[in-house]
């Protein structure tokens, strides 16, 4: 089983904006760091120093198929997908797929992908990543809102994760960057 050494500079590594109650999109299924008006996307909050570190981009299919449909498609990296289905024809070259987490890293590796892997997807992805021990680091935007619901950054029934704290750094609008490592 693949496992990214602990301690390493290359690592698995996810990034969530999530609300002071522990929401990563509200009710609407819009992301929180949207409800930010001074978030301008992969060029704010500290964003291009984490995507600048990334050889690759790791995501399930339901974080995949809005992507695809963008007026520009936004990796410059080779993208990874976790599914079971067949991918649409329209999906470029880039992107490989498999049904396991275990065999996308496979994949990865096959593809000669050596450094860090950006883990973009919702909680049940990175939990599919959790639980054959590939996740490294979980970097968190505490966004300052309190939204009341919406989809929860991990959901009810999975085991505890201890994280240890690596860094911090506070953004104008309030926005708490937190760097955990596992």
């Amino acid at each position: 089983m693949f496992r990214v050494p602990k301690g390493h500079l290359d690592a698995l590594r996810t990034n969530f904006f999530v609300t002071l109650d522990g929401y990563i999109s509200g009710p609407d299924g819009r992301p929180v760091q949207l409800l930010l008006p001074e978030f301008t996307g992969a060029d704010s909050h500290g964003l291009p120093e984490f995507l600048s570190g990334c050889e690759a981009v790791l995501m399930g299919r339901t974080t995949f198929l809005p992507a695809l449909g963008a007026p520009q498609w936004p990796w410059q990296q080779p993208v990874f997908v976790l599914t079971s289905s067949p991918l649409p024809d329209e999906t470029p070259a880039t992107v490989t797929a498999a049904a396991t987490p275990a065999a996308l890293i496979e994949q990865m590796e096959a593809a000669g992908v050596s450094g860090d892997v950006h883990l973009v997807g919702g909680p049940s992805t990175m939990q599919a990543f959790r639980e054959i021990g590939a996740l490294n680091e979980v970097w968190l935007h505490l966004v300052p809102i309190l939204l009341g619901s919406g989809d929860p950054l991990a959901r009810t029934g999975v085991d505890p994760l201890s994280l240890t704290l690596d860094s911090t750094r506070t953004f104008p609008d309030g926005v708490v960057e937190l760097r955990y490592v596992l």
